[in-house]
């Protein structure tokens, strides 16, 4: 059986399957909730992934951004309203990386171009 080294707490355990495991099932050193090294990781991975930068929120909000840039390029928009939209576009992203429901509802439908745009102009009157 092969042996790894937990990333939590440093002990070595051995893995009984064939999986990936990188946590032991020991609890993990200081944890004031008494969880396993495991559930920490567990957690961690959780943290992890919703920084990553192929998380789908941050992919259409990048996508929106490089979409506002090039038309600032090619001027058809304007420069101050492109701010005003990328603002918004950030408030909507970040909103979406908390808010679970709104990330699967109504978020890509307002990161759309035409409606970033409505808003933004709405907001700048």
């Amino acid at each position: 059986m092969p042996r790894k080294k937990c990333k939590i707490c440093g002990k070595w355990f051995l893995t009984t399957n064939a999986r990936h495991t990188k946590y032991c099932g020991g609890y993990a050193p200081g944890d004031k909730l008494h969880r396993t090294c495991r559930q920490i990781g567990n957690l961690k991975g959780r943290e992890q992934r919703e920084l990553a930068d192929d998380h789908p929120v941050k992919q259409i909000y990048e996508k929106r951004l490089n979409t506002i840039n090039r038309y600032v390029k090619r001027g058809t928009l304007d420069a101050d309203l492109a701010e005003v939209m990328k603002k918004l576009a950030k408030d909507k992203m970040l909103r979406a990386l908390s808010n679970v429901a709104y990330a699967k509802g109504d978020y890509e439908k307002e990161m759309g171009q035409a409606a970033l745009k409505k808003e933004a102009k709405l907001r700048t009157k």
